[in-house]
């Protein structure tokens, strides 16, 4: 696969994660109308141009989306959303690649559940400091009300498209600057 092959994934799986995680952020859920066109492209792409890599490569990296959320998500630690999600990256970015961005997306979700956790913040609050701004603040002040804004926010699941886009993009990048990730 040349440079500009590899420049045409990277910048589709760029504008896939950057609307999931933008959805994901503002209406907790990602739209069918981003992944399923997503994982179509993704089968095309390497199907049937001859630049692709298969169908065997887009199809097992599909599976292998489709799968690795799903015993979350049957014991209720996530969304079908991201299932989807998955599964169209898999498409382009293949078995391998998923494994990379998926691992890239965990250690980025520990790290901004760590600092939700250290701040008292939800992510959507770290990230819309302005909107905060604008609402009513507490009556109280100090320890009492940093425990009731920590256990308020804490209630809140991580939008994990977010971080599975930031790790996405970080494995993208250091896929483009080694020479391609095939």
């Amino acid at each position: 696969m040349s440079m500009l092959d590899s420049l045409t994934v990277a910048v589709a799986v760029l504008v896939i994660t950057l609307g999931a995680a933008i959805t994901d952020l503002r209406e907790r859920r990602i739209p069918n109308v981003l992944t399923v066109p997503a994982m179509a492209a993704g089968l095309l792409f390497h199907g049937l141009l001859p630049w692709g890599q298969g169908w065997l490569f887009a199809l097992t990296g599909f599976a292998l989306g489709a799968g690795l959320l799903l015993l979350p998500y049957i014991l209720g630690g996530g969304g079908m959303g991201d299932i989807k999600l998955l599964a169209a990256l898999g498409t382009w970015l293949g078995p391998r690649g998923l494994l990379i961005a998926f691992a890239c997306g965990v250690i980025v979700g520990a790290a901004f559940t760590l600092v939700c956790l250290v701040t008292g913040k939800s992510l959507e609050e770290l990230v819309r400091p302005m909107a905060r701004a604008s609402q009513p603040h507490d009556a109280g002040s100090g320890v009492a009300s940093r425990a009731k804004r920590f256990t308020t926010s804490s209630r809140k699941a991580l939008p994990f498209a977010v971080p599975l886009a930031v790790g996405t993009w970080l494995m993208v990048a250091m896929a483009l600057v080694r020479g391609g990730w095939y």
